[in-house]
């Protein structure tokens, strides 16, 4: 199904130690931003650390930019792939994952985003709560998800598909207790598009995460429903924007095959309500399961971030 073409890093990283833990990033077409935010991130890593960038076939510069900064950070690898229409999202995903050489891993870091000095932060709350809990889970934050490598492979892996790859999975792990939601101050920020690149890729998204719940069983009377109940949370031109997009993609799901709901917590809306149920802060998340809510090992300014939730403001 794919080629896979190691990096020219492999040998710079003979010497160096066998990482613990391994960033997993997927890229297509986002050379404008990969700089950026590959070394917002890169520049906040030691010795413990790796990136894997899988490339899904980029026809821009993509590979270009990664390999050149491979060479002033040897924890960076790209791997390569052959583009093939049929590889969605998820399955890109579950590339990442294997090429992984870290003990634990950590999702859904993109390639348009900048990344503030917490990373390592985030570990050690991980591991906290990890300890607490007292087995193997997948650690839910604002955007960036954690886990053991091997737990991760042995239940997983995504589905593929382009929108709604991690929910799907984070149900399955919500059905064995092993999905835990993290409320804290995001300190991941997206880079800034062109108004038509933005607008274009937000409808499409939309249609495609509605379409996939649809295929996840979802019926248009209760889509209607869920819409009208959140309506009190959105803009008027925003509600007005999904309630437009709903009878497309509705249409557009009734060509596809559903989404199987084996092995997962149940519908769309049971996930959503498990989630709403079982997520907190580091304090919320440490009572509830007996630990110490406590978060004086962090620093001051780590602190502020996982103490509560929120954004962090501007990069």
């Amino acid at each position: 199904m794919t080629d896979i073409t190691i990096e020219p890093t492999k040998i710079a990283l003979g010497h160096r130690m066998v990482p613990i833990y391994s960033i997993c990033m997927c890229n297509y077409n986002m050379a404008s931003t990969l700089e950026r935010s590959l070394t917002s991130l890169l520049g906040q890593l030691d010795e413990r650390f790796e990136v894997v960038v899988v490339d899904d076939g980029s026809s821009d510069d993509s590979v270009s930019v990664i390999t050149r900064l491979a060479q002033v950070y040897p924890a960076l690898r790209v791997i390569g792939l052959r583009r093939d229409p049929r590889r969605k999202l998820g399955l890109t995903r579950n590339i990442s994952i294997r090429e992984a050489r870290g003990e634990y891993v950590m999702l859904h870091l993109d390639c348009d985003d900048v990344f503030g000095p917490f990373i390592a932060d985030f570990v050690e709350v991980f591991h906290r709560i990890e300890k607490c809990i007292g087995r193997d889970i997948l650690l839910s934050g604002q955007h960036i998800n954690m886990g053991r490598r091997d737990f991760l492979l042995s239940h997983g892996p995504y589905l593929n598909m382009y929108r709604g790859e991690d929910r799907h999975l984070w149900s399955r792990m919500a059905a064995i207790g092993a999905y835990i939601p993290f409320d804290h101050v995001d300190f991941i920020t997206r880079l800034p598009k062109p108004t038509k690149v933005r607008y274009t890729k937000m409808i499409m998204d939309t249609l495609d995460h509605m379409r996939n719940d649809f295929r996840s069983g979802i019926t248009l009377a209760k889509y209607f429903s869920y819409e009208f109940r959140k309506a009190a949370e959105r803009s008027f031109k925003y509600r007005m924007f999904r309630y437009l997009l709903l009878i497309p993609s509705w249409m557009a799901s009734r060509f596809d095959e559903p989404i199987s709901q084996e092995r997962t917590i149940g519908s769309p809306e049971a996930f959503a309500a498990y989630r709403e149920k079982t997520r907190g802060t580091y304090a919320e998340l440490m009572r509830r399961y007996g630990g110490d809510p406590e978060l004086s090992f962090l620093r001051p300014e780590a602190h502020e971030i996982f103490s509560r939730s929120g954004t962090a403001g501007p990069a």
